[in-house]
């Protein structure tokens, strides 16, 4: 595959992630929803109303640690500080910044950035666990009210 076409599929998929933090919660049950069952177990319980959801997934295989049981307890950590991030994306917005150039007509670089910061309280645990062989799932929640009083209380600005 030429670097062209790998910088663009990369492009492509980190924007579908950006994008997907765009949902919300009322939109991600009814995706879950229209997926099959089978893939969505632990994502397809019912949404509290007044409630934001975000969800966090990591790979137990790619993280540090030399037994099994260290990598998967890093890997909860980490699922757990994603569905925090997309906590935050929700309430306080993604800062996405992009620059491409051109040089008579080829693409000679193409990047995009997202940025969030924002401070997460009163998130609840949902659940945490395993939904493949390999992959760990945490999902957390927080009242709309709880992120409206963060909204208000101003979020810190972005670096």
């Amino acid at each position: 595959m030429k670097l062209s076409h790998l910088a663009l599929f990369a492009t492509l998929a980190f924007s579908g992630a950006l994008l997907s933090g765009c949902a919300t919660a009322t939109d991600k049950t009814k995706m879950a929803a229209a997926t099959p069952a089978s893939t969505t177990a632990a994502t397809a319980a019912p949404v509290e109303t007044g409630a934001i959801r975000g969800i966090g997934y990591a790979a137990i295989s790619i993280q540090p640690g030399r037994t099994r049981v260290q990598k998967q307890l890093m890997a909860i950590r980490a699922s757990r500080l994603m569905a925090m991030r997309e906590l935050a994306e929700k309430i306080y917005g993604l800062d996405v910044n992009s620059y491409a150039s051109l040089s008579e007509g080829v693409m000679q670089a193409d990047t995009l950035r997202g940025t969030v910061a924002g401070i997460v309280r009163s998130a609840r645990t949902v659940s945490i666990g395993p939904i493949k062989s390999d992959i760990y799932e945490t999902i957390l929640e927080i009242d709309a009210s709880d992120a409206a009083a963060m909204v208000a209380q101003g979020a810190p600005k972005y670096k």
